[in-house]
């Protein structure tokens, strides 16, 4: 058992290591994986003193990793927009790591898994900066906001990894449940 605990996780990590994004992205997503982030809970736990504990987004639940980026009730509706892309249901595992290896071993007719993997990362990296200006710019929480970064996000990595994508961001964006599409069959 030990080692088959072993294969999926060096499985994962090869997953991770091999999607064109950014170096930086896959450490952050390396280190959200492996539940290293210096989220809240994480910091309270090494002994530093964290005067409050609570969520920076929603201000009502304790600041670990599986809560901010899966589980935060400001950040579930947008999973709930993105999965309806593509047509996906389901609850949000408890931990990063199972949720990345649900996304990542996402296989459904007619969806771009790559472009699904990248859009993971955008908004996992989205929220982390949203959050980390909220703590250290006294920034406010805007969804929207982050939603749309992430968005952008996506479309500078296809623009700059993905063979043949030459779409203009409005059009793309106007039109993105289509990005995540093979067939017109999802639509």
């Amino acid at each position: 058992m030990e080692g088959a605990a072993a294969v999926t996780q060096e499985d994962c990590f090869a997953k991770l290591w091999s999607i064109k994004v950014p170096s930086k992205i896959a450490i952050f997503a390396w280190r959200l994986i492996r539940d290293r982030l210096p989220t809240r809970h994480k910091l309270q736990r090494r002994q530093v003193q964290v005067a409050d504990t609570s969520c920076p987004l929603c201000r009502v639940e304790e600041e670990n990793a599986g809560h901010l980026f899966f589980h935060c009730s400001k950040i579930q509706p947008l999973w709930w927009e993105a999965m309806s892309w593509i047509n996906l249901k389901g609850a949000a595992p408890l931990t990063p790591k199972m949720n990345f290896n649900q996304h990542m071993g996402l296989q459904v007719d007619g969806v771009r898994s790559n472009r699904w993997q990248c859009w993971w990362l955008a908004l996992t990296w989205s929220i982390w900066k949203t959050r980390n200006s909220i703590v250290f710019s006294n920034a406010s929480f805007d969804a929207n906001k982050v939603f749309e970064d992430a968005i952008f996000i996506l479309w500078t990595w296809l623009r700059n990894y993905e063979k043949g994508f030459t779409e203009h961001f409005n059009y793309w964006s106007s039109n993105i449940r289509q990005s995540f599409c093979t067939t017109r069959g999802l639509l």
